[in-house]
């Protein structure tokens, strides 16, 4: 007996069927791809913060920045306001009640607020409202070193990116932290540097991380930061604070004799 041949609606629709599969595999490969593009640019990795970026094309100015004894706040904090230990607070109670002894750190442009740090003891506060929100972590160290304003998670709400000192001698290290105004409290990141100072500079909306030289007057507070060496940009994702690192140099080929 004869075959019959298949009606010609029905190779119709096989290959009609056939081409829609390869587009919807098209559209989810493209997809897949974007998304992990966007993945590596951003940092963001479960088993890190860091990640690299292009290459900067020109060497960024290192300025000088100094915060300076001269604007001392004019008054000290309450005590009990205070989140530090109680040893310290028994130690420590007739500095940290010297208004003297506290620097101001506030940042151009801030308003309702300040960033205050005591110069005997590290520890660092926004005061806002009458209420201290700790800034960093430890009771030693140099506390907070430099303070941005800014808006990292561009929510139109006013945050804090800022690099702090802590520990004492070979267990000191510096980090960054990113206080949250709506919430009042800080992110810490991942990335910390075991010697030296950490400083931040604003460059077209971008947050450069360097590192920095803090050279400074114990006795008043004063101190200067000049920065070295750039390290990255600073960015932020689902609400983590991310270093995404500039590439190290190309080592030059030696020259063939």
């Amino acid at each position: 007996m004869e075959q019959k041949k298949d009606p010609n609606w029905k190779k119709l629709l096989s290959k009609g069927a056939f081409a829609v599969s390869c587009i919807v595999i098209s559209v989810l490969l493209l997809g897949a791809a974007v998304y992990l593009t966007l993945r590596v640019r951003r940092g963001c990795s479960r088993s890190g913060y860091v990640s690299e970026a292009t290459p900067t094309p020109a060497p960024t100015p290192l300025p000088d920045r100094v915060y300076s004894a001269d604007k001392n706040p004019p008054f000290a904090p309450p005590l009990d306001a205070l989140d530090i230990s109680q040893g310290h607070l028994d130690e420590y109670a007739e500095l940290l009640s010297d208004a003297t002894r506290w620097i101001d750190l506030t940042p151009e442009g801030a308003k309702g607020f300040m960033v205050i740090r005591s110069i005997d003891l590290g520890c660092s506060y926004v005061a806002e409202n009458g209420k201290y929100y700790r800034l960093g972590e430890g009771e030693d160290g140099k506390g907070v070193v430099d303070v941005l304003l800014t808006d990292l998670d561009l929510d139109d709400e006013p945050d804090l990116l800022y690099t702090y000192h802590f520990g004492a001698n070979e267990d000191a290290f510096s980090k960054v932290g990113w206080f949250r105004f709506t919430t009042h409290t800080s992110a810490l990141s991942g990335f910390a540097q075991k010697e030296g100072f950490l400083s931040l500079l604003e460059e077209d909306g971008n947050y450069i991380l360097f590192r920095a030289v803090r050279d400074a007057n114990l006795d008043t507070g004063t101190f200067g930061l000049t920065l070295t060496e750039r390290l990255g940009e600073i960015t932020e994702t689902m609400d983590r604070i991310e270093l995404i690192m500039d590439p190290r140099p190309t080592p030059e080929a030696p020259a063939a004799e």
